[in-house]
């Protein structure tokens, strides 16, 4: 059985991804496809052991995990699964400022698939990346767009100064040898035809043929670019700490993140 694991880390180009995977999952029924609406508790217990490093939470995790393997058709040679919860909460919020708890849960994760195929599973890890600054910075835009972040950018940024993925990685490789581990940093897949999707895609061996019904790689989660994307970035977390009430915040963003795009739009006519 040949599992590859896409596990995140979050703001990686992991949305695009799964966009990719989800419209062409019907298309290719040699792969067991998962993403995050079909293995959800997996991901609420990550993002809850990260919080406390309860073996519960990790017991969980496993358990949702395995009840997703053993509900497969039992000749299902191979799996790809890509759900960015699974290597655990987002950092920035909640007291979690980086990955820390991902080697534990890739670990876990390893665990339950060699117990179900013992010497016939053929596991892989491919986790995608990016360079720290612009990051830290996806991840405060998420936080304080979708949530109800109050930092600025700036106090973002040091909260979150000691965030180093190079540790993580190495302690993830040894987590799961001799599970193979492969990265890739969003910014050198943003030409590939499919983008971060395409290195995942070569990884499971799909023929051209069968990519040609996949669009291009277009970025999910995309933000204004022809703004001052740090100063609108801190007009939103500025309203969130107005205290308003949760509905009022929603809309008074919506109306700041429309006049954004208008602007954006505005700019891109007059080119």
């Amino acid at each position: 059985m040949r599992v590859i694991v896409h596990p995140g880390f979050h703001k990686t180009g992991t949305s695009t991804i799964q966009t990719g995977l989800r419209e062409v999952s019907a298309h290719w029924p040699d792969w067991a496809i998962a993403l995050r609406e079909d293995i959800p508790d997996a991901a609420a217990a990550a993002r809850a052991f990260s919080l406390t490093r309860d073996p519960f939470e990790l017991g969980l995790y496993q358990a949702a995990l395995a009840s997703w393997a053993d509900a497969l058709p039992e000749d299902t040679t191979q799996a790809v699964i890509s759900i960015e919860g699974l290597a655990g909460h987002m950092p920035g919020r909640d007291g979690v400022l980086d990955y820390s708890a991902t080697p534990a849960l890739m670990g876990a994760l390893a665990e339950v698939f060699r117990a179900k195929y013992e010497d016939a599973l053929a596991l892989q890890l491919f986790l995608t990346t990016r360079e720290k600054t612009a990051w830290i910075e996806s991840l405060h835009w998420q936080h304080v767009r979708s949530g109800m972040l109050t930092d600025s950018l700036d106090t973002f940024r040091t909260r979150l100064s000691g965030f180093d993925l190079a540790p993580i990685l190495r302690e993830i490789v040894s987590t799961v040898d001799p599970a193979p581990v492969t990265w890739m940093m969003l910014d050198e897949a943003r030409d590939n035809p499919h983008g971060p999707l395409t290195p995942l895609l070569d990884l499971m061996g799909v023929p051209p043929e069968a990519r040609a019904s996949l669009g291009l790689g277009v970025t999910a989660n995309a933000r204004p670019r022809r703004v001052d994307r740090a100063a609108l970035a801190d007009q939103l977390a500025a309203i969130n700490a107005e205290g308003l009430p949760r509905e009022a915040t929603k809309e008074k963003k919506r109306a700041i993140l429309r006049a954004a795009w208008r602007e954006e739009a505005e700019a891109k006519s007059d080119e």
